[in-house]
């Protein structure tokens, strides 16, 4: 993360002589311009830094001005200069914008839609524009307007800041306000758009949701898990289900509490048929038996969760005839006429493979264990052997600590240059 810098230009040599002199009668601010800026207008960055147009010029003034754009944290580098123009002052901030910026996103504000939550925040904080850099005073500036937002409409709640990221080292996590008092529980889930499939196996899903409390977040990551794949399994490999939208459908008695009704939107596209697959690069594996590998015929309703397994099986296939280093490149290619999908499959086979040296340690009958390892040096090296040998040769065989296992740390070896692949397991 970096820190913004705030710099003062040279002060102008040609300044009138009562400002020299530090008279009474200081000059005015007569103008306020900003260059450098390419995602924020000139009326943003002036409004952000709170200095106004003909009020007294004061250089401290200006370099307060200058030091809030860059505590912002929306300008990596914030510098001002100054010119006598017409008996008033002008005054330029020269900005270099932050360029690691992340979206915000509001997980229960449940009264407004997101425009309104925006064009609000918009006009409280002026360098608002939906995203908010990595560092700075903006994110807790926009947090502070949400919550002047709920107290405008009523809401007794607190507004908490957190990050929202789809999973682990994600770059492209979001900023999340959410509301926390208020109790709103789902009462409905209802969806529009559905006609190619029964409503009921939507609804059917949905039914964990209802009874919870609302969080967008929570019920776009619903969306992923449970009602794509209802549509993907039958054909509908391009249906859209957009984020969830919330609303209040009743308020009961107590104010901090709120009935909600949420609602997806569908787009289903069309239902495909599956073609098949076409093959290129593949010399060890047949066409017609790495079709068989996928599950599924010519005319049949293209599913997603098989043609998921398939590509899954084929890289099966290959390592099991030591083929390690296999890729498998399927490209989807939908004619839109017959309502049909097609892959080309573009297959890089590598290497082949055979068994080297195999050795284990640290269990007590290491000697006879390695004896049941049935994979020979020189012989074509079977990757999924390794996970079968420890479920039925390795595991039963290791003494228990109640119910808890000792620690197995396998490791495969693959020598590019000898073409064989050392195997060792570490009971610990």
């Amino acid at each position: 993360m970096f820190a913004p810098v705030a710099l003062g230009a040279a002060i102008c040599l040609l300044l009138p002589a009562n400002l020299t002199a530090q008279s009474t009668s200081l000059p005015l601010i007569g103008a306020i311009h900003c260059s450098g800026q390419k995602r924020f207008s000139e009326l943003q960055v002036v409004a952000a830094s709170g200095l106004r147009t003909g009020q007294v010029f004061d250089v401290q003034a200006v370099e307060a001005a200058t030091q809030k754009l860059g505590q912002s944290g929306a300008f990596e580098e914030v510098r001002f200069k100054y010119r006598p123009d017409k008996g008033q002052m002008t005054v330029e901030f020269v900005v270099k914008e932050a360029t690691r910026l992340h979206r915000c996103t509001y997980d229960n504000f449940v009264w407004a839609s997101t425009k309104e939550i925006e064009d609000f925040a918009r006009n409280e904080v002026p360098l608002f524009d939906g995203s908010a850099p990595e560092g700075g005073e903006l994110p807790g500036e926009i947090r502070n307007a949400l919550e002047r937002f709920l107290q405008q409409r009523g809401i007794a709640g607190r507004v908490e800041l957190t990050q929202f990221a789809k999973g682990i080292g994600d770059p492209n996590w979001e900023y999340l306000y959410s509301v926390n008092g208020p109790v709103m529980k789902v009462q409905r889930v209802t969806f529009t758009g559905v006609k190619g499939i029964d409503e009921k196996l939507l609804d059917k899903e949905a039914k964990p949701l209802v009874g919870r409390n609302y969080s967008f977040v929570e019920f776009r990551r619903y969306t992923d898990a449970a009602f794509l794949p209802i549509y993907r399994e039958r054909g509908f490999l391009r249906v859209n289900i957009g984020s969830p939208t919330a609303s209040v459908s009743r308020q009961s008695q107590d104010p901090h509490e709120f009935a909600i009704q949420v609602t997806y939107s569908v787009e289903e596209g069309l239902a495909y048929d599956w073609e098949g697959a076409k093959w290129s690069g593949n010399q060890s594996e047949s066409s017609a038996d790495l079709e068989a590998l996928l599950g599924m015929k010519h005319g049949d309703r293209a599913n997603s969760k098989k043609i998921d397994a398939a590509w899954e099986a084929v890289q099966a296939a290959y390592g099991k005839k030591g083929y390690l280093e296999a890729r498998i490149v399927p490209e989807v290619e939908y004619d839109e006429a017959s309502h049909k999908v097609q892959y080309q499959v573009a297959v890089t086979e590598g290497l082949q493979y055979r068994m080297g040296d195999f050795s284990i340690s640290g269990a007590p009958a290491a000697v006879s264990l390695k004896s049941k390892w049935k994979l020979k040096a020189g012989e074509i090296y079977d990757a999924s052997y390794l996970m079968e040998f420890m479920n039925t040769q390795l595991g039963p065989s290791l003494p228990r600590s109640g119910e808890r296992l000792p620690k197995i740390q396998p490791s495969v070896q693959p020598d590019r240059a000898a073409h064989t692949v050392n195997v060792s397991i570490q009971v610990q």
